[in-house]
């Protein structure tokens, strides 16, 4: 059973980076990565039923049914796919310009327009293997009994979230193409884990904050408190926390089953201050105030915007 970790956030900043910064806490931004890591899939999908294929005679050693049927003419979209065969091999991370990247390759592959309907049997048996392999990473559910058909998996690939999750630490620091597409892994040989990948950047295996509450004190000043699952945050995620939204966060932590707390702030990036056995703030809790807002994050299908709702205080939430 996974214990839960306490963290809290006193935040002092600008006005303005506070306003962004609050976008994030609530997730009122698109996925950008999601939507690359999705479109990513896509053409993965399209790659191994021959849909897609490289200008030149390639390989792929992680997954060579990848590029099992050959070369393609000189088109723009066989031009696209290799192009985007490249970042797959290096694993590319998921950053603001490797997302513009993807997205735009995506388009010009044109497989955004394919329909799983007019799709050949072939390509459908040779898509409908992969998807039943990657189901659990891919559409982040584990219930096999209820796993929809191979055509609203398809569709539902085609549907862009509009909105992240509450604290999605993936939109802070980027995560990695290959490694999301290999997920728990068995899909793509030699290649890393999304579990191994996340404790190692984020230093926890779910990178998003749980039952988050916040609330603005003043002008320049904000509490955010949330949990994570076992650990804290890494220093190195808080510390890029504080460099993206330009602040200073000074952060209490606690799981007292293992005895994990402490104390560290980050000032603009930089680690300021440390302390082990620090004492949890007595004063001015986030759900102690009126106005807070708790946000419920309940699992959501792919394009779905996870549940967000304002509770009184004393109100708790839990994912299950």
């Amino acid at each position: 059973m996974a214990e839960w970790c306490r963290n809290r956030f006193e935040i002092t900043g600008k006005s303005v980076c506070l306003d962004v910064l609050i976008q994030w806490i609530e997730g009122n931004d698109a996925p950008r990565y999601r939507h690359a890591i999705q479109q990513s899939i896509l053409l993965f999908l399209a790659g191994c039923a021959g849909i897609l294929k490289p200008v030149r005679t390639v390989t792929y050693p992680p997954y060579p049914g990848l590029v099992s049927h050959g070369a393609g003419s000189t088109t723009v979209a066989s031009q696209a796919f290799e192009q985007w065969l490249g970042l797959l091999a290096r694993d590319a991370f998921l950053d603001h310009e490797t997302v513009k990247t993807i997205d735009r390759l995506y388009h010009q592959t044109g497989t955004g327009a394919i329909r799983w309907s007019n799709l050949p049997d072939t390509a459908k048996e040779i898509i409908g293997g992969v998807l039943a392999q990657q189901y659990a990473d891919w559409f982040g559910v584990v219930d096999v009994y209820e796993r929809p058909d191979n055509a609203c998996l398809w569709e539902s690939l085609l549907t862009f979230a509009e909105y992240s999750q509450p604290c999605d630490m993936l939109q802070v620091m980027p995560t990695r193409l290959a490694t999301e597409l290999n997920g728990s892994g068995g899909l793509l040989k030699g290649t890393g884990t999304t579990r191994s990948f996340y404790c190692r950047q984020f230093g926890m295996e779910y990178p998003l904050g749980q039952n988050v509450r916040w609330k603005r004190t003043g002008l320049s000043t904000l509490i955010l408190e949330f949990d994570t699952i076992w650990c804290p945050p890494s220093g190195v995620l808080v510390g890029e926390i504080s460099s993206v939204f330009d602040c200073e966060i000074r952060h209490w932590y606690s799981e007292p089953k293992n005895g994990i707390n402490g104390y560290d702030c980050y000032d603009g990036g930089e680690h300021m201050d440390s302390k082990t056995e620090a004492e949890w703030p007595q004063s001015d809790h986030a759900e102690e105030h009126e106005q807070t807002h708790l946000y419920l994050v309940r699992d959501s299908q792919p394009g779905e915007r996870a549940t967000a709702s304002a509770e009184s205080s004393g109100a708790t939430a839990k994912i299950m």
